[in-house]
Order: C-alpha cells, then structure tokens, then sequence
C-alpha cells in the first residue's frame, strides 16, 4: 500500500521485465484530494486569461485524464483533422538518426505525459538498435494505461530497460534529483503548449533544476499555421473532441460522487464544448458553454471544506452562455525556441521539423554556465514566444534588466566568470604572462574582488576586506599606452611574489559575502 510522500514500488505479475514505481499520495480521508479542491476554487474564482480582460471560471486540465479520458484522446490522434500526431511521427522516422545520436549508452531517457507510447516506440526501437545501457522512464497519472503500455512494450526492446512512474510532474521529478546517470527528457507532442508564458518557463526551469551539466530537454511545439488547419484539428466531424472535453465533467462527477447519491456536482447534458482561436498571439482557447441555465451542486459532506476555500459553501449558477474555461494551447512562432531558452537558462542546439512545416522538435542542453542569466517573461506579455510570424518580436525591449543587480544575477555573473578563470585556462598557465605589458592570469583572479571591495567600502565607509594589501596589488592592471604601446599607464604596486591560488580564492569569497 502506497503511503504519502513514499513510492511504492510494484513489478508485473506476468512479465516482470519493467518495474512500477507510484507516487500517488495516498488516499487521506481527513482532507479532499488536491485536483478535487482545484475544481472548488477554479468554480468559484473567476479570472483572465493571459493578455486578456475576460473573466471565467475554470477547471484543472488535468480531469480531462481518467481512463476514459486517455482512451478518447488517443481516438483523436487517428482522426484525419489532428494533424499533430501524423507531424510528429514524420519528424520522428525522417529525423531519428539524427535525434539519436544526442542521446548517450548507459543514460536515462525520462517521458514526460508518455501517453500510449505510439509515437515513442520510434525512439525506443532507434534506441535498442543503436545504444546500450538506456533506461526509459515513462511518465503518467493513471496506472491502467502506464501498466498496459509497459506490458506491451517492455518485452520488445531487450536492450532497453523500462520504469513507469505512476503520478504528477511534481510528484515524480524529484526522483531524478541526485541521478548521476545523463538524462534525456521528452516532451513530446504539444504539451507545452498547455502553458502560458510564465508557466511554462517557471515549469522548464523547475525541470532545469534536476538536470546536471549536459543532459537534455526534447520539447514539442506545434508551429503557427491556417486558423482554418488548427481549428479543425480540435473541432472534428466526428465529435471526439466534444467528448474528450464533456468528460472531464463526467470525471468530475466521479471524483465528488458518494454512494446512494441522486444528484450529480455538473449538469453534464447542459453543458456543450466550444473553443476559439486568437491569432494574433497564437492562442486555441477551449471552454465549456453553459446550453441553459443550470446550477453547480456541492455534495453535502464537503459543504464546509468549500466554504473554507471560497468563504461560501452555496450552489453556483451558471447563465445559459457562460463559459468555463478548460485549456489553452499555444502555437509557437519562429522564434520561439530562442526565446524559451533564454528564459530558463539552456542552451537551444538542434531542431527538427516536419515535411509540412507544421510541427517542430527542439533539443535544449544544459550548460556549465550562460554568460546571461535568465530573462523572466511577465505574466501578461501576450506570450512573446507564441507571437504571429507577421508580427515584430520585441524581446530585448520588453526584457532589460532594472539598474542594480539582482542577487542571484550576481551569483550567476560571478559563476561566469569563475568558469573562465578557473576552467578554461588551466591552472599552469595562470602565472603566463602572453602580453609583456600585462599583468600575468593570476592578476585578473585578484583583480575583480578588490575592486569591488574598494567601491563598496567608499561607499559605505568601511574598511577593506583583509589583506587590505590586496588592495594596492589588484586594483590597476597594466595598460599599453595608446599613443605609444611600448609604454605603459601608471598602474598598482606589483608584488615580488604573487599571493597563492588558495589566498586569492578566500579573499575573492570573503569579498562576496
């Protein structure tokens, strides 16, 4: 039995080739489970979408998931309007090799919402053909689903090792914490797309933290194409996507559902799906209208739990017309890649599209360092990486940085510069002196620290940082003269000896505090 906060830890029955980690918080009965105080809140909250001025209630994307949910989903991925999974499938098989090649033997590969594995099962064959030692973690929040795709495609792939990991991205990212392995994520399809600006960096930056130095990020995008082309993708002939979004009410319903009860929370007959497209950010709204007026219930035993969360446990009405809000999903411009890396900090290395133009895989990697740190994207920036290809991006004006230094943006300068003087030039060559009128390496390790500690302490009128002799050795380097470059400018006292490494290195972080 799964407890809070400690996976369990289950293997097939049948085949016992794959393990089964959950880490599902148990079931506490003292408390509602957190997507089911979601619906609460996003019911009785009204609020706008990104950029806009519109104020809806909503539900939490992820009920759209149960079982019959996954099921319904994967019929629309086999429909002829959803053109996303026929894209990907074409960037997968043309571009395999190439994807392959980024990912290294004895590593991890880590799924992100892996679905069905329909379209993965390209990689993973890639992957058993051409690495060793891989091990595929997949992830996903219903365990019926995971379990049957691990049976069915644990025992094809010999020289892939497999591991479901039955939860949320929160629950189970911190998994991979303290991996020593490289790791390769995937995330595939357009899932990002469900974020807005700030919530996917905030999301990738979160995903940045478990990685090491050179592991990598897979990122689907679906690209901005026709109006006509996207919004048919999520308005079929056939009325699947109707029913995918009709049954997160359904599952809804379930999840408050008491024995012996004669009303549901939600209407679902009153209720129809409606979505829209603004191209001008690149944005598909989906939403569930509201065919008459209609009232949410609260079941009985959870009346003061709501009332506490909202400060009233009263049923909700809902006007014939009025819109809940259930997801968006964002179409990405040509720049949107750069701009996503940017704003989290990696480095964006390779990306691979599809022969129709429509739908794109990005490879981001983990750098030792940047030499910029990250740049936040505000909440209400119309999502600057989704914008239309017609229109001017505007980054730079829209991300400069206040006057004074932030100080995580010290540490991160300070990181930069640690790597250039400590890293690249190797520690023999930091008493070189390859210009005679310049001071050696090891100067410019001195340099920076004292003067700092010199304007600091003018500044706020306290003594030097100790040795203060550093002070007379480091602040002035030797400069050529400009007029005459066999002559020098007037420059600080330079020492018989220079201080050791280990010294300067204490004095620098003794400056830094």
């Amino acid at each position: 039995m799964t407890t809070t906060g400690t996976p369990s830890v289950q293997e097939s029955g049948v085949s016992k080739c794959y393990e089964f980690i959950d880490f599902r918080a148990a079931a506490d009965h003292q408390h509602l489970a957190p997507i089911v105080e979601q619906i609460i809140t996003g019911m009785t909250t009204l609020s706008e979408l990104p950029g806009g001025s519109t104020k809806y209630r909503s539900l939490p994307a992820l009920l759209l998931y149960d079982n019959a949910g996954l099921e319904l989903f994967d019929r629309i991925t086999y429909l002829p309007e959803y053109y996303l999974t026929d894209c990907e499938i074409d960037v997968l098989h043309t571009q395999i090799d190439s994807i392959v090649a980024q990912i290294p033997s004895n590593s991890d590969v880590i799924e992100l919402g892996c679905g069905s594995l329909r379209k993965t099962q390209i990689l993973l064959d890639a992957l058993n053909r051409q690495r060793s030692g891989v091990t595929y973690y997949a992830i996903d929040v219903m365990p019926g689903p995971l379990r049957d795709s691990m049976e069915s495609l644990a025992p094809r792939f010999g020289n892939v090792s497999f591991v479901g990991l039955c939860g949320t991205y929160d629950e189970v990212l911190g998994y991979f914490g303290k991996s020593s392995r490289r790791k390769t994520l995937l995330w595939l399809g357009s899932s990002i797309g469900n974020y807005s600006c700030q919530e996917a960096t905030e999301f990738l930056t979160k995903v940045s933290d478990i990685m090491s130095v050179n592991d990598s990020v897979i990122i689907g995008m679906d690209r901005q194409k026709s109006p006509e082309v996207i919004m048919a993708a999520y308005h079929d002939s056939q009325g699947v996507t109707n029913e995918f979004k009709i049954n997160e009410l359904k599952h809804a319903n379930r999840l408050f559902a008491e024995p012996g009860a004669l009303t549901s929370v939600f209407d679902v007959d009153k209720f129809c799906y409606v979505g829209e497209y603004e191209e001008d950010i690149g944005r598909r709204n989906a939403f569930l209208e509201a065919l008459e007026d209609t009232l949410v219930r609260w079941p009985l035993e959870i009346k003061d739990r709501v009332k506490e969360l909202c400060g009233n446990s009263g049923d909700i009405l809902i006007k014939r017309g009025e819109r809940i809000y259930v997801e968006s999903s964002y179409k990405y411009g040509d720049g949107s890649a750069s701009a996503l890396a940017r704003s989290t900090g990696l480095i964006h290395l390779a990306q691979w599209q599809d022969s129709l133009d429509y739908y794109m895989l990005n490879l981001f990697r983990k750098p030792p360092t940047t030499m910029s740190p990250p740049r936040a994207m505000e909440s209400s920036s119309f999502d600057k990486w989704s914008e239309p290809i017609h229109r001017t991006q505007q980054f730079d004006l829209s991300d400069q940085y206040p006057t004074i230094p932030t100080l995580p943006e010290w540490q991160h300068l300070w990181s930069s510069w640690d790597t250039l003087v400590l890293h690249i030039i190797p520690r023999r060559c930091l008493h070189d002196q390859p210009i005679d009128l310049r001071h050696p390496f090891i100067f410019y390790l001195g340099h920076v620290p004292a003067f700092a500690d010199i304007h600091m302490a003018a500044a706020e009128n306290l003594p030097l940082t100790e040795p203060q002799s550093y002070a007379l050795w480091f602040e002035r380097g030797i400069d050529p003269n400009i007029e005459d470059p066999s002559i020098c400018h007037s420059h600080s006292e330079v020492p018989k000896e220079w201080p050791l490494l280990d010294d300067i290195l204490a004095y620098r972080d003794r400056v830094r505090m």
